[in-house]
């Protein structure tokens, strides 16, 4: 109810000036070489006494009380030291340096909030350029629900991203909010497969019909598919 809601607020936003959150990267692997072509950073929420929430609990919250803004901001910078921590390791193993992609990046979630709010945008640049990052070294995710919500806003907050030399990827791509129209216009570099179409695809013909036809779309339209 509206009093677990509150609760949930009032805890999150001591949990980022505490520390309690943490990150985890999942790696994105490049198929046709098998190197490491970046890492998707995963937050996680550790309550000192109600050990983890999931996300699917205190996303939505942050989003409506404005606290995804903090949130979002605390991700990029500490995904941002954690990529050039694995850069400089890398520097110090040549031979492993085969194994990984020279445009290595980390995603990060971004949500129709965050686009809202132009310090947060500068905070992200400001970052790239302390830590001696390329402008792509962050890659901007966004999920198709984030589009719709604000289109013309977040779109337009996407091409000054883009700009400056961003990229950006579409999360969840093919569910719910899917419109081909949008692509014509969305400055996005990879589309993201939603997992309801990769888990059934080798059990059912039109499901890797669709997968196939999402690749080639993305192909056509000079866009990298995960």
């Amino acid at each position: 109810g509206a009093l677990h809601q509150l609760n949930i607020e009032q805890a999150l936003s001591v949990a980022i000036r505490e520390g309690q959150l943490r990150l985890f990267y999942q790696p994105i692997i490049e198929a046709a070489t098998g190197r490491l072509g970046g890492f998707e950073a995963l937050v996680r929420w550790y309550h000192p006494t109600q050990g983890m929430i999931s996300p699917a609990d205190f996303i939505p919250v942050a989003e409506r009380s404005g606290l995804i803004v903090e949130m979002t901001r605390w991700i990029v910078g500490v995904a941002s030291d954690a990529l050039v921590g694995l850069r400089d390791r890398l520097l110090s193993h040549p031979t492993l340096c085969e194994h990984v992609s020279e445009g290595l990046f980390v995603s990060v979630n971004f949500s129709s909030r965050d686009f809202l709010d132009e310090s947060l945008m500068a905070y992200v640049h400001e970052t790239l350029n302390n830590h001696n990052l390329p402008a792509n070294g962050i890659k901007i995710e966004i999920t198709e629900s984030v589009l719709m919500t604000s289109p013309e806003q977040v779109t337009e907050a996407l091409i000054a991203c883009k700009e400056r030399g961003a990229s950006v990827a579409i999360d969840d791509f093919g569910t719910g909010y899917s419109s081909l129209s949008y692509l014509q216009s969305m400055p996005a570099d990879t589309l993201k497969i939603d997992q309801a179409f990769i888990r059934p695809m080798h059990l059912d013909d039109r499901h890797m019909a669709l997968v196939e036809s999402i690749i080639h779309l993305a192909q056509r339209l000079q866009m990298t598919t995960v």
